[in-house]
C-alpha cells in the first residue's frame, strides 16, 4: 500500500508540474525578430570594420534567430566585381549591453555559398 501511495504522489506531482515553464533554457526568438539597440550598435561597429568605414546596409530583421544556430543578420556593401558585397554575421547569442573581446564570438561569413540567404532580401536599411 505504501508504494501505491508513493506512486500516486509522483503522478500527482508530474501532473501539477506539466504546465510549468523553466527559465533554464531560453525561448527561441521568432525568425522575423529585429535586433535590439545593443545588437544594432554591434552590427554597425562590426560592419564598419568589415567594409573599412565605407557605407553599408543591414537587414532590418534576423535572417534566422535560433539559439541552436545563432542569430544572423545580413550586411551589404558596395559593389564588388559587379555584384553587391554580402556578409552573413552570425551572433552566437542575443546581446545585452557591451561585448568584451573575450565574449566576442560572432561568426563572419563572406563566401558566396554562405551568403545565399542575403541575396534576395528586400528589408535593407542603412547601417550608418
Amino acid at each position: 500500500m505504501r508504494s501505491r501511495a508513493g506512486l500516486g504522489f509522483v503522478v500527482l506531482a508530474a501532473v501539477a508540474l506539466t504546465g510549468c515553464r523553466t527559465d533554464a533554457a531560453p525561448r527561441p526568438a521568432p525568425a522575423a525578430s529585429a535586433p535590439n539597440a545593443a545588437e544594432v550598435r554591434y552590427i554597425r561597429d562590426t560592419g564598419s570594420a568589415i567594409y573599412r568605414r565605407q557605407p553599408f546596409e543591414r537587414t532590418r530583421a534576423f535572417v534566422f534567430a535560433d539559439p541552436a544556430r545563432g542569430f544572423a543578420v545580413c550586411l551589404r556593401g558596395r559593389l564588388r566585381d559587379g555584384r553587391p558585397d554580402h556578409t552573413l554575421l552570425v551572433l552566437q547569442r542575443r546581446i545585452e549591453g557591451a561585448v568584451s573581446q573575450v565574449e566576442d564570438d560572432a561568426t563572419i561569413l563572406r563566401a558566396s555559398t554562405d551568403v545565399g540567404p542575403c541575396r534576395n532580401r528586400s528589408d535593407w536599411v542603412p547601417a550608418r
